[in-house]
């Protein structure tokens, strides 16, 4: 018989693996694995909405892997095009998180129309 256990990460042991994950995915997509590369970033972006960390861990994330990338380039040329590439891998990483934030937003738009359909109908009864 087996036994699944569920290990809870604390948030700053979370973080830092998910830095490493980061970081060798943007290497990775910088030496040419295109769209495996942006569909890697797509799902660290989903890993990282699933286990709770927020925008500010990725952009730190991100922040320290450009950082390796341009220490390592040697001339602006280079620099500017693995700048734009990044751009990109960041840009695919953060998509959950505009999916999750206008998922919000339509619920609480429809929780504000729910409530006032409600406060109408009251409204109608009381005065009707």
């Amino acid at each position: 018989m087996y036994i699944l256990t569920v290990v809870r990460w604390p948030l700053a042991v979370k973080t830092v693996l998910f830095a490493r994950r980061y970081r060798a995915a943007l290497l990775d997509y910088l030496l040419g694995s295109r769209e495996t590369g942006l569909s890697r970033a797509y799902d660290l972006g989903r890993t990282a909405v699933n286990e709770g960390l927020g925008l500010l861990e990725i952009l730190q994330a991100h922040q320290k892997a450009v950082n390796a990338v341009l220490e390592s380039t040697r001339n602006v040329n280079e620099s500017l095009r693995r700048l734009k590439a990044a751009e990109s891998s960041l840009m695919e990483t953060l998509s959950p998180f505009e999916m999750a934030y206008r998922g919000y937003v339509a619920l609480l738009e429809g929780d504000h129309k729910r409530r006032d359909r409600a406060t109408d109908r009251r409204r109608t009864r009381r005065h009707g």
